[in-house]
């Protein structure tokens, strides 16, 4: 069987598809289903499996295997370049699109980070990296040699990992807004990101995504809640119940772990992904909760989300985008990829040959780590 594509990304208008299956990058072409790019991760893994723990400096013996996987996706505003990164060296990729290219895909820059970086996103010429040790740098999206790990220094840091990253601009002046594993949201000037401009407030859990549009912030993680807020005010406009709309789609691979589950544990639910989509004068939400078969698409208005529609799908869901008036969906089944149409989730022509992945795979034990976000959740001994 074919490994599902864990990441998947499109361009502005939804003619090129950005995929990622373990350690490799596809770009499709969505007309005609030729692949355009294809770049191989063939460094191998070189750094110690073990951290140092922040407080005492003890050495913390990890027992998680760490994969030679592309773990993060994300194109410039003006797309002439594409942002990733790797767990095999803890790096991030700079490639430029030459779009008249035989192949559009060409590395222009490794640069490894001292710590393995969990999410990215772009800003005016740079690339902002999140990682699992609560800081942020910033990376020179040019082909200038990679600087010296030594030689990084962190524009911000939290107490605990971060979890995501994003830019808002507001009367021209852009902030970093980012969140962690502790519940908290941070509003930072920019790039003077050492002044802090606001915490928001709200959630329970720990936060796995950042949704952004305007002064119009969408977040959700590990609480049955999304949270709508005007992250430049701090106030938060609304939640939105979603545990209830997605009830039907959960199983017991969302109870807790054994260690930890009792007779009456409920059910949790992981948010994987949001992303935003201007559909004519429409502002949606899709929203992808974590080892479930749906994909649920909000709309936002007078204030408020409201449910729009329940796009339900075979099989599990590992990734999605929407791209023009397309959801292209990663599943693990033979399908392994669907395109839908956008925001009614009827069927549409796959012209992509998914025989082109390159990876095979025999069983589910050789998928890369599909479902990362639950982890996240933090559990009492007691």
């Amino acid at each position: 069987m074919k490994h599902p594509f864990q990441l998947l990304l499109a361009n502005k208008q939804g003619s090129l598809l950005f995929a990622a299956v373990q350690n490799h990058i596809l770009v499709y072409n969505t007309s005609t289903g030729k692949i355009v790019g294809h770049w191989f991760d063939d460094q191998q893994s070189t750094h110690k499996n073990h951290q140092l723990e922040r407080r005492t400096g003890k050495q913390i013996s990890s027992k998680v295997q760490i994969y030679n996987h592309v773990k993060c996706l994300a194109l410039t505003e003006s797309e002439s370049h594409l942002v990733a990164s790797t767990d095999s060296d803890k790096s991030v990729l700079i490639f430029t699109l030459d779009y008249d290219s035989e192949n559009i895909l060409t590395l222009s820059k490794r640069q490894p980070m001292a710590k393995r970086p969990y999410a990215i996103t772009t800003h005016d010429g740079e690339a902002i990296v999140a990682d699992k040790f609560g800081d942020a740098y910033t990376v020179p999206i040019d082909s200038n040699p990679p600087v010296l790990e030594k030689d990084l220094v962190p524009i911000l840091g939290h107490v605990s990992m971060l979890t995501d990253v994003i830019v808002g601009v507001h009367n021209d002046k852009p902030f970093l807004i980012t969140s962690d594993r502790d519940e908290h949201i941070r509003v930072s000037s920019y790039p003077k990101s050492y002044v802090i401009k606001s915490f928001l407030h709200g959630h329970e859990e720990f936060i796995s995504q950042l949704c952004l549009v305007d002064d119009l912030l969408v977040s959700g993680g590990g609480d049955d809640y999304l949270f709508v807020w005007n992250w430049y005010t701090g106030e938060m406009l609304t939640k939105f119940d979603l545990k209830d709309i997605v009830r039907p789609f959960l199983t017991d691979a969302h109870l807790p772990p054994e260690k930890y589950r009792s007779e009456d544990s409920p059910r949790e639910i992981s948010i994987a992904k949001i992303e935003f989509v201007q559909f004519g004068d429409a502002k949606y939400f899709v929203v992808l909760v974590e080892h479930t078969s749906c994909l649920i698409v909000l709309k936002y208005e007078e204030k408020e989300l409201k449910l729009h529609n329940i796009i339900k799908l075979d099989s599990l869901c590992v990734a999605f985008t929407v791209g023009n008036d397309s959801v292209y969906v990663s599943l693990v089944s033979e399908s392994i990829l669907q395109r839908l149409t956008f925001p009614d989730g009827s069927p549409k022509n796959l012209i992509i040959d998914t025989n082109s992945i390159p990876i095979d795979v025999n069983t589910k034990s050789e998928f890369a780590e599909l479902y990362p976000v639950a982890t996240l959740r933090k559990r009492s001994e007691y």
